[in-house]
């Protein structure tokens, strides 16, 4: 493809250490796939991307295909893998809470090494941008807008037990504010954490018919034992409501995951694009339509 044959990819770059859900060490790593064969002096804004696989499973690799699309468009993107694991089928929401704040944890240890390794990788630091999918897209989300306060209060036990979320996985020290999220099937535990003074335009994709993270409001996998999820719509609604400009491209017919690859790619780099140049778009809609003119 064209995006294979002009970037430059970095894999397995480790970025900080910590213990899994078993109580084990482990290694944190990432690739950076570069917009161009080498590392210039032009800087070029950061995209973190993380994979899905309800914090179970996955591996920063099924990210490719996505990862060379938007680095093909001008954006330095860093592929993560993060601690994952816990026991779905106990339905412990206590076990779930602190496999979503790990993940969290780990995205803002990526950040903070990407910010400090910024020179190495062309990174423009001014401009740093969430996206994931599924599990994904719930830490992209949460990178954004949870701070300490919310967590502690919605994410006690995991807070309690695993420390602050912007101090694990690394010693590094480093300053940075998203700028933007873009959330493929995600959701948050409350729409309440997005504020006037946090809000960020976000992109949005989700089905109606998702049976794992709901498009609106209910449970994670429906299952009952777990809090409220808000959704796409719901997370939308906020935003607006907040006047924070953001888009939701939602899928009637559609289930967990929706409409193709480059679609996604193209709208997002184009909706991040129109952050950078101060013309943020607006807009839900619920046929294929871009919502970059």
């Amino acid at each position: 493809s064209r995006a294979q044959s002009i970037n430059k990819v970095f894999t397995n770059v480790i970025y900080g250490k910590n213990t899994d859900w078993l109580g084990q060490i482990q290694d944190l790593d990432l690739d950076v796939y570069l917009p161009v064969p080498k590392v210039t002096d032009t800087k070029y804004p950061l995209i973190l991307f993380i994979h899905g696989g309800g914090f179970l499973d996955g591996d920063k690799a099924s990210s490719q295909s996505d990862c060379e699309l938007l680095s093909s468009k001008g954006f330095v993107v860093a592929a993560i893998n993060y601690r994952e694991g816990w026991s779905l089928l106990s339905r412990n929401t206590t076990d779930q809470a602190s496999a979503t704040y790990r993940a969290i944890q780990d995205g803002h240890a990526a950040i903070r090494f990407l910010v400090t390794s910024a020179k190495k990788y062309g990174i423009d630091t001014g401009f740093i941008f969430t996206e994931g999918s599924s599990s994904g897209a719930i830490t992209a989300l949460n990178l954004a807008y949870l701070n300490q306060d919310s967590a502690d209060f919605y994410f006690h036990n995991a807070s309690l037990s695993l420390g602050k979320l912007k101090n694990a996985g690394n010693g590094l020290k480093a300053n940075y504010k998203i700028k933007g999220v873009a959330s493929m099937w995600g959701s948050l535990v409350s729409p309440y954490i997005i504020t006037k003074k946090n809000g960020l335009p976000t992109i949005f994709f989700h089905g109606e018919l998702d049976q794992v993270i709901p498009w609106n409001i209910g449970h994670f996998y429906g299952y009952d034992e777990f809090p409220l999820s808000y959704g796409s719509k719901a997370l939308y609604e906020r935003l607006t409501l907040l006047e924070i400009p953001s888009v939701a491209h939602i899928d009637p017919t559609g289930g967990h995951g929706v409409y193709d690859r480059n679609f996604r790619q193209d709208n997002i780099a184009c909706f991040f694009n129109a952050i950078i140049n101060k013309t943020p778009q607006t807009g839900i809609y619920y046929t294929e339509v871009p919502n970059c003119q």
